[in-house]
Order: structure tokens, then C-alpha cells, then sequence
């Protein structure tokens, strides 16, 4: 399985078990997409929580603090330079995102919605489903079309820059979708600036949700230049990794805020602390335009508790990173998420078996 840009078959992942003296236990586990982080954690971030005082990772209630986690662990860090840390402090904070939740009794939304005193927090969010990565045409047909029938309303696939190519899939893909659903690609920064205009012009027809990631991550210059001339709306951010990048993108990106979508991803970018400091600087961006890349079951709750646009899922239930908690179903491409404390990795039994086994 690929994408325009890389193979899946040799990535890795992270996951963290962060355990308290009264046996609760907050988990995280990586954003699919990006490598694992093991070693960075191992040498540099646990030895810093580890040496650290109780009272300098816990609020004045004695619950946990994730920001002040992620706080210690950064210590003698230098500015810029972000790379690989951003996910594993993001992982890190995202653990005790989990074990506060699970110490207040309340779903992660809930927790989150309470620390940033959010308004218009809810259990009930939008979801939509991401497949038809590049394997065969049968496949991404049958995807989409399992897609639909799993009750998602919006799906997204994989698309090349190339309409050579490209045409065949968009062509496959709109004949499974139902009538009334929605659908968007992915070129994973793929789409050239001598293709570009007749690309746009191509897919302009097929009238696309948005279109994703059409620039490399950081050629802002490029993504104006793309901004200009889509048909519809761009989605960008998910490669962006801290504050200071989404700053960059703000400043030279040319984005349309009532038009275009902002996936960044809290798990590769820090923490939710960091994704709270981006949407105060996108504050005149309404929140419904903030999608966050991948995170999962965590993502599902920041989207709930931050009041934000939509959560991605790979949509087959079956793989212990795809769908949602077990029992939950998505009517009209929407879901509520369960009465569970913490994130709920406990209530979806296939991932848990990988948590437990880490």
C-alpha cells in the first residue's frame, strides 16, 4: 500500500504507556504516516519526566498536566529545527491527555473541552473516510463503496498529479460513491507546476470536496500559486509540524479561510497545547475549517472538544488503526462518541491487543 509519495510496507510506529502509582494507565499510539519515535523518546524525553519533581507534571488539583508534561520534556531542547520531536512530544503529551481524562472520569472531549473552556464542545462529530490508497482498481472500488456502506458520507483517495492515471481512478471511485456523498483526493504533494493547470482543469467536473496536499509541505510559494488556480478548495498541514510552520503558512500560503481546509495534526505537532497556540493564530478562520490529519481515536476527541470541522479514519474496522470504538456506528457520516473514560483505546479490542503487547 503507497501513496503518491512513499510506501507503507516498512513504516514503523510509537506507542506509550504512561502508568501512575494508584494503577491507572494513560495510552498513546502514533499517527499513521510517520516513523516511530523510540529512540528520541528513550534517550532524550522519558529521562527528563522521569528526573522530574511530582508537582511539576500535576495542576493545582493533583490531576496531571499534560502541557506541563511536554514542558519538562522539552527542557534544553533549542528553538526550531523541529523534525521527528514534535511526534514524539506530541506522543507524550497525547498519554497524559489520556491518564487526566481517565483521573477525572471524563471522555477525553470532555477533559479537553473543560481545560480550554471551548464553547460549542460536543460528543457528536463529523467523520470521513480515508482509502484508495495505490494498489489495484477493484480494490479502491470496493473500498469506497465499503466506505459508503459503513455509513461515512465523505471519502477520500489517493490521486498521482497525473491525469493519465488519475482519470481512471477519479472515474472508478465516482461510480461507487452514493449520489449524495462527497469525496476528495489526496497527491500528497505530488501535483507539478508544468501539469498543474491542465490537472485542475481535469478534475474541476468531478466537483470535488477538496483537493489535498496538491505542493510539497513547505513551498508555500507553490501552494499560493495552487491556491489561485483549484477549482476547489485546497486542503494543507498535516506535514506542518509546529507553530512556527503553521505561522509560515499563514504568512506566505495565500490560503482562503472560508474556503480551505487545516489539517494539522496535534499527535506529530507537539501536543495539543502547541494546536491550541495555532487555532488562537488562526483565530478568524472559522473552527469548522480544521480537519486534523489521521490521530485516530485521538483526533475523533480533540475534534469533539476543540469544536472542529472533521475526524479522518481509515475506514476498516477490522484493522486495529481503522474505524472507530467497537459498537459505534457512523449514520450520515457522523458519530457520537462513546461515555468511555480517557480516549477509549480499551473500547476498540484490536488496538488494545497492540497496547497491551508494546
Amino acid at each position: 500500500m503507497r501513496n503518491a509519495a512513499i510506501a507503507f510496507d516498512t513504516m514503523t510506529a510509537s506507542a506509550i504507556a504512561l502508568a501512575t502509582d494508584a494503577g491507572l494507565t494513560g495510552f498513546a499510539f502514533d499517527s499513521i504516516g510517520r516513523y516511530g519515535k523510540g529512540a528520541l523518546l528513550r534517550e532524550r524525553f522519558f529521562p527528563r519526566l522521569l528526573g522530574a519533581p511530582s508537582d511539576a507534571l500535576l495542576d493545582d488539583e493533583g490531576f496531571i498536566d499534560p502541557p506541563a508534561l511536554a514542558r519538562v520534556a522539552m527542557t534544553n531542547e533549542k528553538s526550531g529545527g523541529h523534525g521527528e520531536r514534535s511526534g514524539a512530544i506530541g506522543l507524550i503529551e497525547a498519554a497524559a491527555w489520556d491518564l487526566r481524562a481517565k483521573q477525572q472520569q471524563l471522555p477525553l472531549w470532555a477533559s479537553l473541552a473543560d481545560y480550554y473552556r471551548t464553547v460549542g464542545a460536543g460528543a457528536s462529530i463529523s467523520v470521513y473516510a480515508s482509502c484508495g490508497h495505490f494498489r489495484t482498481d477493484d480494490v479502491l472500488t470496493d473500498e469506497v463503496r465499503r466506505a459508503i456502506g459503513a455509513g461515512y458520507r465523505c471519502v477520500k483517495i489517493k490521486a498521482a498529479g497525473d491525469m493519465t492515471s488519475d482519470a481512471k481512478r477519479l472515474e472508478r471511485a465516482a461510480a461507487a460513491l452514493d449520489p449524495q456523498a462527497q469525496w476528495a483526493v489526496d497527491l500528497n504533494g505530488a501535483l507539478a507546476r508544468e501539469r498543474a493547470a491542465q490537472w485542475f482543469d481535469a478534475v474541476a467536473p468531478f466537483k470535488l470536496a477538496w483537493i489535498e496536499e496538491p505542493a510539497p509541505p513547505l513551498d508555500f510559494e507553490l501552494l499560493e500559486l495552487y491556491a489561485e488556480m483549484a477549482p476547489v478548495p485546497l486542503a494543507t498541514g498535516e506535514n506542518l509540524f509546529s507553530y512556527d510552520d503553521a505561522r509560515n503558512l499563514l504568512r506566505y500560503g495565500d490560503l482562503h479561510r472560508d474556503r480551505d481546509f487545516l489539517q494539522f495534526d496535534p499527535l506529530l505537532s507537539y501536543g495539543v497545547a502547541e494546536y491550541v497556540r495555532i487555532l488562537e493564530l488562526y483565530a478568524d478562520w472559522p473552527r469548522r475549517q480544521f480537519m486534523p490529519h489521521a490521530g485516530h481515536l485521538f483526533a475523533a476527541h480533540c475534534v469533539a472538544g476543540l469544536n472542529l470541522g472533521m475526524a479522518e479514519a481509515a475506514p476498516d474496522a477490522t484493522l486495529p488503526y481503522g474505524g472507530y470504538w467497537d459498537g459505534v456506528h457512523i449514520d450520515a457520516g457522523r458519530l457520537k462518541i462513546p461515555e468511555v473514560p480517557g480516549v477509549g483505546f480499551e473500547a476498540k479490542a484490536n488496538l488494545f491487543a497492540v497496547l497491551e503487547n508494546t
